[in-house]
């Protein structure tokens, strides 16, 4: 193998820090010096594809009743909860010729609970006022939602998500193509842990 070496083959994007510069700052809305260094990505389109997955989440809490700005509001309160509960760790398990796996063990907000929190809401409104029209019950439920955030509980993925990463000019992305990395805008933006 010539001068190939297990030490060389390791970017220092890559190495285990405990954290991935990739997914600490597009999905978890963090900070992370290494990011701007190491990592490129189209920041929108990842966004875009975790927002289009919390708004699955929402629809089936909401039915189709929040407006634009609404679901954007309620994106942007996830994301800072996120912020606070979720959790990443890195290990590279193969890098070569500019392409690594990554396994990436998270934990996140468990979105699974969002139905049932609202559905408790509309319902205690419902009980309370005797008011029995939806939209009435919904904007009630809408109204808390940034209590209903804060109260979901956090959830460990039960196998870690192996993502495929290629370095482009220096940076490392991953690949958009894979099926593992459209795993991350869900398991970061609905209730998709697996």
């Amino acid at each position: 193998m010539g001068n190939w070496s297990f030490k060389r083959c390791f970017d220092p994007c890559l190495k285990n820090r405990g954290q991935s510069p990739y997914t600490e700052v597009l999905y978890l809305n963090k900070e992370n010096v290494d990011y701007d260094k190491y990592v490129t990505a189209d920041k929108t389109a990842v966004i875009e594809e975790q927002k289009k997955a919390f708004n699955e989440e929402l629809k089936g809490a909401f039915s189709n009743s929040l407006t634009d700005k609404a679901k954007k509001d309620f994106f942007n309160m996830y994301k800072d909860v996120l912020k606070e509960k979720a959790s990443v760790k890195t290990n590279v398990i193969a890098n070569a010729n500019n392409k690594a796996v990554v396994e990436v063990e998270y934990t996140t907000v468990n979105l699974s609970d969002l139905y049932s929190y609202v559905s408790q809401l509309k319902r205690a409104y419902t009980d309370e006022t005797k008011d029995y029209d939806t939209k009435h019950s919904e904007e009630f439920a809408a109204s808390k939602f940034k209590d209903i955030v804060n109260e979901l509980e956090t959830k460990e993925g039960s196998r870690p998500l192996r993502i495929f990463m290629v370095k482009e000019d220096g940076k490392w992305t991953v690949k958009s193509s894979d099926l593992y990395s459209d795993s991350l805008g869900k398991t970061f933006g609905s209730s998709y842990i697996r």
